[in-house]
């Protein structure tokens, strides 16, 4: 693990390795969406474990974790996934796969504090730009996050996909944040 930046009581991280804990902001979310009445039948914990292993089969590919933490508590993580990305994505093309990245299941247990776009911004992107990559793509299906990618960057595509037990269609959008 090597930090990255440290600020007051929080530090940022990254991890080559990979740890099932570090997903644990995920899991926070899922159980909020159930106290909260907002299930939408999608596990995201479920998908982004599942993610972590397709990755680590994938030859030619590899993937970042960055984890957010509060006083030695994780409170936020997202994935960087880079290498030969073009055979991951299918809902757009990704033309300089080589200064590209994916950025995939972003989220923080303390949302609207403006630490996602600290992070973003002050953390992730001069980290990967000293690094030689131009350009992050998100995916998301979570309609609140549109309007913070949007400001990061542009709509380049639309989705939709099932719910995980076909209950409702999801409508998502794609993003393109220029470094």
């Amino acid at each position: 693990m090597e930090l990255l930046f440290e600020r007051g009581n929080e530090e940022f991280v990254f991890d080559k390795a990979f740890d099932i804990k570090y997903l644990l902001p995920i899991d926070h979310y899922i159980q909020w969406k159930l106290e909260n009445n907002r299930w939408d039948d999608y596990n995201e914990f479920y998908h982004a474990s599942q993610l972590t292993e397709e990755l680590k089969k994938q030859v030619n590919v590899w993937f970042d974790t960055h984890c957010l933490f509060r006083d030695d508590t994780i409170i936020g993580v997202l994935l960087i996934v880079g290498g030969e990305i073009k055979k991951l994505e299918n809902k757009y093309d990704i033309e300089k796969e080589d200064e590209s990245l994916l950025l995939k299941y972003f989220h923080i247990v303390d949302k609207g504090h403006g630490y996602g776009s600290f992070w973003l911004k002050s953390v992730i992107i001069p980290h990967y730009k000293q690094k030689g990559f131009k350009y992050i793509y998100v995916n998301s299906s979570h309609k609140d996050s549109f309007p913070f990618y949007k400001r990061l960057g542009s709509s380049i595509a639309n989705y939709e996909q099932m719910s995980d037990n076909h209950l409702y269609l999801r409508e998502g959008s794609c993003f393109l944040i220029n470094i």
